[in-house]
């Protein structure tokens, strides 16, 4: 008799080699890291790896999923916090994580535009899937545009979705520089260009 699957262990053990693989990625790349590579930062041996994922690529599929999840819990977080306004929820949001990159020394970047820029060109399944997270976060902000007044961003002259395209490939482009200097100083300009910051 085969025996029962424990979800909760499985989805643990799923979780943990996923927080694995967005370490990896993020830290070197997706063609930098290895099967092996994961495999030992996990601990778990390779035959159970198939337990969890088809492939190499569809776990770092799930991988990007899980980051954009977490990216979109924190934003949607401060979305609710009626203490807030629009405004203040968005300046937060991005204040947030440039203290993030502070602990990490200004480089790493974003797993979603690390990845981009690696893989767009050569594998259509990330580029799909990297692409609709993307536009995911970008109508996240501009439902936040939406609730701004008088046109505090000077966006005004923009759709709400417009206005957050612009943010967003504003603040992509930053963390790139960040990277390339590992320096504070073009998030501090994106901030002091959008929010007076």
């Amino acid at each position: 008799m085969a025996r029962t699957r424990d979800e909760q262990k499985f989805n643990q053990c799923r979780d943990s080699l996923l927080a694995v693989g967005q370490e990896l990625f993020i830290s070197s790349s997706f063609n930098n890291v290895g099967l092996n590579d994961i495999l030992k930062c996990s601990g778990i041996p390779k035959g159970s790896f198939y337990h969890y994922f088809e492939s190499k690529e569809d776990f770092a599929l799930q991988v990007v999923e899980q980051y954009h999840k977490e990216n979109k819990a924190a934003l949607a977080e401060l979305l609710l916090d009626d203490s807030l306004s629009a405004y203040q929820q968005l300046k937060t949001f991005y204040k947030n994580n440039i203290d993030h990159f502070s602990e990490v020394g200004y480089c790493q970047g974003c797993l979603m535009a690390n990845l981009s820029q690696e893989v767009a060109d050569v594998n259509e399944a990330m580029r799909c899937k990297i692409s609709q997270f993307s536009k995911e976060m970008v109508d996240q902000i501009g439902t936040c545009l939406e609730r701004l007044e008088n046109n505090e961003l000077n966006l005004g002259h923009l759709r709400p979705c417009e206005a957050a395209q612009v943010l967003m490939n504003s603040w992509m482009g930053a963390i790139m520089k960040m990277k390339l200097e590992k320096s504070r100083e073009p998030l501090d300009v994106f901030m002091k260009f959008f929010f007076a910051y």
